[in-house]
C-alpha cells in the first residue's frame, strides 16, 4: 500500500495542477473533465496492484491469466465509461472533453515515469553470483 501511495501523491497532484488550469481556461466544464479524467486513470492503473499482488503471493502460476482476464475486463469496463461520459446528449454537455484527455495523459504518463523511478531505485537483485566459483 505504501508503494501504490508514493505513485498515487504525484498522479493528483498533477491532475489538480491541470484541473485548476482548465478551471481557469473552461470553466466548471473543464474542472470536470479534468477531475474524471485523473480518477479513470488512477483507478484503472490503481486497481491493478490493488487485485493482483495477493494473487501473486498466493499462486504465481494464475497470475498471467488472471492479469490478462483482469486487464480485458478494465479495458471494457473504461469503454462503457467512456461511451456513457461522451453520449451525445448525455453527460458530454458538461464534460470538457479536451480537459479530460489532457488530463487522462499527464495522469497516466506521471504514473508511469514514477513506477519506472521506483522500479529503477528498488534493487531487486536478478541472479545470484554466489555460486560461480
Amino acid at each position: 500500500m505504501r508503494k501504490l501511495m508514493t505513485v498515487l501523491v504525484p498522479v493528483v497532484a498533477v491532475t489538480a495542477v491541470v484541473t485548476i488550469v482548465f478551471g481557469m481556461l473552461e470553466g466548471a466544464g473543464g474542472v470536470l473533465g479534468a477531475i474524471i479524467g485523473g480518477v479513470v486513470v488512477i483507478s484503472f492503473l490503481g486497481s491493478t496492484p490493488l487485485v493482483l499482488t495477493p494473487l501473486v503471493k498466493r499462486s504465481v502460476a494464475l497470475s498471467l491469466p488472471v492479469a490478462l482476464g483482469f486487464l480485458a475486463t478494465k479495458s471494457i469496463a473504461v469503454l462503457v465509461v467512456l461511451a456513457l461520459l461522451f453520449d451525445v446528449g448525455g453527460v458530454a454537455q458538461d464534460v470538457d472533453s479536451r480537459a479530460f484527455g489532457i488530463a487522462a495523459i499527464a495522469a497516466s504518463l506521471t504514473w508511469t515515469l514514477v513506477q519506472i523511478v521506483a522500479f529503477r531505485n528498488e534493487r531487486v537483485p536478478t541472479y545470484d553470483l554466489s555460486n560461480t566459483d
